[in-house]
């Protein structure tokens, strides 16, 4: 049994479609049935309308038919026919009601596959989003976001649109060359005989040159995608240093360079797509030469040829698309396994349920013997730090580059685990269970402020809708972030675009973006992460000055910083130096 199962596995179809029931969950395992039950329905209707015209080649190509033929003769007379022409009208306009029947019902099953593909690639991109994220921290900061960005998007869209839908055709069309090559059978044994000793090896011959190509196009496609968008992006983000450093043609022409080279790889993906179709049309027109030698020397007549060929013609009107079909599924399940390594990762994926729990901030933050170390290091960045927080206070957090200040508020966040010691909020351990609700009293101020591409409404209360947005809320901590004033000489007010990443705005201005979005969801402990270090002296006084007017509430501020002016009006100054806690310093005796 396991020889046959690994037999399978080996084998480019079963393995496809074991691998792909592995991954799908339940619910789309049942569609998947449904699928291809829709899939064989539309192929019977193929044979159907295929067959339909049948009986009008018989009547028009071989004269006596209707007198001859049992089953025409019997429909003549119970039909009421009065004339031959009468007949072939009526059959003829018979072949139009089931065509039209027929592709209707084809157009209905399209439309129930493209929903079952969108199906699949909005699930696995949901579900690969939750996969990341369920990395945490440490995955984002070592993984390209442009690598994370095509998995999520572009890879779920090519798993169902060029492996999972080509893997349905490949059988669809093998069930349909199976009928009407068996219809020629048992039309005629030795036409069918000739037909599949001349298409077949001209089938077999070009598949096995293309396939091992067609893997090679697209893994390559999938590895230069990202560098591309990598290039573009960051000479389009990066595009002042750019132009400072001169370097636009180098950016150039690396970009030029992958999509050059994407470029051949189209190229040839255009050509292994169009040639299915040639190279069986070829297949067609030798098995005519074939059939026709065959038909002079074998048959009686040269009517009995005209029939034969007749019904070979009309036949390959159907075999020839179908062939071609099956010829470019393999092609692409072939070339699009590489998807499969990438949507397997959700394959045993199972989000952690954890049982949420509140947490309540009405005394202090305390981090207990805090350690530090990444895991694939054997040294420590921060070493049993100890640290009482009072509420209402502002600590400031100073020290050298590297010394251990961002690692530590990043633990404090909940983005790092530490590797010893705990962090107790009010007494109460601070756990996976009430990361959330912590999050839900904290607001983060980075160096660097995210801005989106939106309104400024839309960048104060980040992630939500514009008819989602509290606006008094807004006006509240507009006005706390010393924004009001401005906002209220913008064009559209709080509704004005601020451009990609802030590019409307003055750095002053970003951060105090930053400062209300921190205070629209409530929060009551704002961390400030080298906040103020990218502003000139005049700007990094109007937001220190902003910091104080904060503290004076019920706010709790955690304040890092390299620059000693930001912590001017800190109750409470602490030193870390290699991971240490130095202890308490005056502000007057910062250097």
């Amino acid at each position: 049994m396991s020889l046959i199962k690994s037999l399978l596995r080996k084998n480019i179809i079963t393995g496809t479609v074991i691998r792909i029931r592995e991954v799908l969950p339940n619910r789309h395992k049942k569609r998947s049935v449904k699928m291809m039950l829709l899939l064989l329905l539309n192929s019977l209707f193929e044979m159907i309308g295929l067959a339909a015209f049948l009986p009008l080649f018989s009547v028009i190509l071989q004269p006596g038919v209707i007198e001859s033929h049992k089953i025409i003769s019997t429909i003549y007379q119970k039909g009421g026919f009065i004339s031959e022409e009468q007949f072939i009208i009526t059959l003829a306009l018979l072949i139009v009601v089931v065509v039209v029947i027929k592709n209707i019902a084809s157009l209905l099953i399209k439309r129930e596959q493209a929903k079952f593909s969108l199906s699949l690639y909005q699930y696995f991109s949901n579900r690969l989003h939750q996969l990341y994220y369920s990395k945490g921290f440490p995955f984002f900061k070592k993984t390209n976001s442009n690598v994370i960005l095509r998995n999520i998007n572009t890879i779920p869209q090519k798993f169902a649109n060029q492996l999972v839908l080509p893997t349905f055709s490949f059988f669809n069309e093998t069930f349909v060359l199976i009928l009407l090559l068996t219809g020629l059978f048992l039309y005629d044994p030795l036409a069918i005989i000739l037909l599949t000793c001349t298409i077949l090896p001209v089938f077999i011959t070009f598949y096995n040159w293309v396939k091992n190509r067609s893997v090679r196009i697209e893994r390559e496609t999938n590895k230069i995608t990202p560098k591309l968008t990598k290039s573009i992006f960051q000479s389009v983000h990066g595009y002042p240093d750019v132009e400072i450093t001169n370097t636009q043609k180098r950016f150039r022409k690396r970009i030029a360079k992958y999509i050059g080279r994407l470029v051949q790889l189209s190229v040839k993906r255009q050509v292994y797509n169009q040639a299915p179709t040639k190279v069986i049309e070829t297949g067609m027109v030798l098995s005519i030469f074939v059939m026709t030698a065959y038909g002079l020397y074998a048959l009686p007549d040269r009517s009995g040829l005209a029939a034969l060929l007749g019904l070979y013609a009309l036949a390959a009107y159907r075999v020839l698309p179908s062939a071609n079909r099956l010829m470019i599924a393999l092609m692409s399940v072939k070339g699009f396994q590489y998807t499969l390594d990438i949507i397997s990762q959700v394959k045993n994926f199972e989000p952690e349920e954890t049982k949420e729990r509140g947490i309540s901030f009405k005394e202090s933050i305390e981090l207990k013997n805090i350690s530090f170390k990444f895991p694939d290091s054997n040294s420590h960045l921060l070493n049993n730090v100890n640290i009482d927080i009072k509420r209402g206070e502002s600590l400031g957090i100073i020290g050298e580059s590297g010394s251990g200040k961002t690692t530590l508020m990043n633990i404090m966040l909940g983005f790092w685990q530490p590797s010893s010691g705990e962090i107790l909020i009010d007494k109460t351990p601070l756990t996976r269970e009430r990361i959330n609700a912590w999050r839900d009293r904290i607001g983060y101020v980075q160096q660097e402020v995210y801005i989106t591409d939106s309104s400024l409404a839309e960048n104060v209360a980040f992630g939500l809708k514009p008819e989602e947005i509290d606006h008094k809320q807004l006006k509240k901590v507009l006005k706390q972030a010393s924004l009001w004033k401005f906002t209220q000489s913008l064009p559209n007010k709080t509704e004005t675009r601020i451009g990609e990443r802030g590019t409307k705005l003055s750095g002053g201005q970003r951060q105090r973006v930053g400062i209300a979005r921190a205070l629209y969801s409530g929060a009551d402990i704002l961390f400030f992460d080298e906040a103020t270090s990218a502003l000139d002296s005049a700007t990094e006084e109007d937001i220190t000055e902003s910091i104080k007017e904060l503290s004076h509430g019920d706010l709790t501020l955690i304040i890092i910083a390299h620059r000693k002016t930001t912590l001017k009006y800190c109750s409470r100054i602490i030193k870390i130096v290699n991971g240490d806690i130095k202890g308490e310093v005056k502000y007057k005796d910062i250097e």
